[in-house]
C-alpha cells in the first residue's frame, strides 16, 4: 500500500505506529482527529508489525499444538485446558487413541467450553505406497475427512509410509497416486485440502524425495505441510524449502531443533522450544509475509522438557515477541 502514512498511537505504552494506508501522499494522525475505529487501528498495527495486538479474526496466522507434545498421557480436558491456558487457537489430533468416534464425540461436547479453540487439521499416516491398501485407505480416509468437515478444519495432513521398500521410485510413484486421489475427493467432497509432512525415517524424509512426490501430484489436489525440524533431520534447509515450495505450502509445523542433523539416536534429546535451536524462524516467517499465507501453523515439540503447559507458554512467548512482529 504505497503513499499515505498512518499514524496511530498506542494509548497504552504512547507509541506511535507508522504505516503506508493510501496512494495520496497524506499523512493521517488518528490520535488528533480521534476518527480511528477498531478495523482501522489494527490495519495500522498490521502494517506496523505488531501481530500481537490483533484478535482472531484479524489476524493471517492461526496457532496450533500438536497432541504429540503430551506423549499421549493426557486426555481432552486437560489437553484443552493447557492449550487454552498457553494462549494458542487450535489443536491437531493424531494417533489412534484420538481419532475415533469416542474421542471426537468427547471433543465435541468439550470444545464449545472453549470459545476460542478449534482444530487446525489432523495428521494422518498410512502405507500409501501399497496398491493393495487403496480401498481400506480411501474407507479410513473417508472417516478422518468427515472428523474434519464436522469440526470445520479444511486441512487434512498425511505422514507418509514407512521407508522400507524394494524400490524407493516405484514406492514414490505409488504414494503419489494414491495421496493424489485422497486429495482429490477431500476437496471435491468434502472442501478440505490435502498435504503431505515429510519426516525422517519415513518414505518422504529428504529433499530428493521430496521433489519426486511434488512432481508427481497434482498442486489442484495435493500439497505440502513441512515440518522445519524433520526437514532439518532429512537433511533439507528448511529455508530454501520454503523458497521452493512458497506456493504449495498449504499447512505446516514449526518445531526446533538443537544442532543435531541426521539420524534417529538423539533426535528426542534434541527437539526443542522455538528460538532455541537452530532453526531460522523469522527467515520462515517473512517468506510466509511475502506469500501472504494465510492459515495455520502447529507446533509440534515431541520432548516436553517442562510440562505441556509451560513448554506451550515458551513457545507463545517466542510467537509473540519475535514472530508476530514479522508477519501475524
Amino acid at each position: 500500500m504505497p503513499g499515505a502514512v498512518i499514524s496511530a498511537r498506542n494509548v497504552n505504552t504512547n507509541v506511535v505506529l507508522n504505516a503506508t494506508a493510501n496512494g495520496e501522499g497524506k499523512e493521517i494522525n488518528f490520535m488528533e482527529t480521534r476518527e480511528w475505529d477498531r478495523r482501522g487501528f489494527l490495519r495500522a498495527t498490521v502494517c506496523a508489525g505488531v501481530g500481537s495486538m490483533l484478535d482472531a479474526a484479524e489476524r493471517n496466522i492461526s496457532w496450533g499444538l500438536g497432541l504429540v507434545t503430551w506423549r499421549g498421557k493426557a486426555n481432552w480436558p486437560e489437553i484443552l485446558r493447557d492449550v487454552d491456558g498457553a494462549g494458542f487457537d487450535g489443536v491437531e489430533p493424531f494417533t489412534a487413541k484420538f481419532l475415533n468416534d469416542e474421542a471426537m464425540a468427547e471433543l465435541e461436547k468439550l470444545l464449545p467450553q472453549y470459545k476460542n479453540l478449534r482444530m487446525s487439521s489432523i495428521y494422518w499416516g498410512g502405507q500409501f505406497n501399497v496398491p493393495s491398501e487403496h480401498d481400506r485407505l480411501i474407507v479410513e480416509g473417508r472417516r478422518i475427512l468427515a472428523y474434519l468437515k464436522r469440526f470445520g478444519s479444511d486441512r487434512l495432513t498425511l505422514g507418509p509410509p514407512r521407508p522400507d521398500v524394494e524400490d524407493e521410485k516405484a514406492a514414490i510413484a505409488n504414494t503419489a497416486k494414491m495421496v493424489n486421489e485422497i486429495g482429490r475427493i477431500s476437496l471435491e467432497e468434502y472442501k478440505i485440502k490435502t498435504d503431505i509432512h515429510p519426516h525422517v525415517g519415513s518414505l518422504i524424509e529428504n529433499p530428493r524425495q521430496i521433489d519426486m512426490l511434488m512432481d508427481q501430484t497434482d498442486p489442484k489436489y495435493f500439497n505440502l505441510a513441512p515440518d522445519t525440524a524433520q526437514v532439518w533431520m532429512g537433511g533439507g534447509d528448511p529455508v530454501a524449502l520454503f523458497e521452493k515450495y512458497q506456493h504449495r505450502i498449504i499447512y505446516m509445523h514449526y518445531k526446533d531443533i538443537r544442532a543435531y542433523h541426521r539420524g534417529l539416536t538423539g533426535y528426542m534429546d534434541n527437539v526443542i522450544e522455538l528460538g532455541r535451536g537452530v532453526i531460522d524462524f523469522p527467515a520462515l516467517h517473512r517468506i510466509l509475509k511475502r506469500n501472504r499465507y494465510k492459515g495455520w501453523i502447529t507446533i509440534d515439540l515431541d520432548n516436553a522438557r517442562i510440562s505441556p503447559l509451560e513448554s506451550a507458554k515458551v513457545q507463545k512467548e517466542y510467537i509473540d515477541r519475535v514472530l508476530a512482529p514479522i508477519y501475524a
